[in-house]
């Protein structure tokens, strides 16, 4: 993933109300990944790091497309 200072927000949006709507997203260890979520979606460079540990390559192209349009 390589999102910018400037996407964070846009980014944060979207996976917010992907754990809120989907229980299971993301597919693995949705609790720790929100968990993980909120100390790392601070910055561009820890929400990256989080996003290639949690999201799998269909998942980074959808939050992509979202945040890019």
């Amino acid at each position: 993933m390589h999102l910018k200072d400037s996407e964070v927000d846009a980014a944060c949006h979207y996976i917010r109300r992907h754990m809120d709507t989907y229980s299971w997203w993301p597919k693995e260890a949705p609790g720790e990944a929100k968990r993980e979520f909120e100390l790392m979606c601070g910055t561009a460079l820890s929400l990256n790091v989080w996003c290639d540990r949690w999201l799998d390559a269909g998942q980074c192209k959808k939050l992509e497309k979202s945040v890019r349009g």
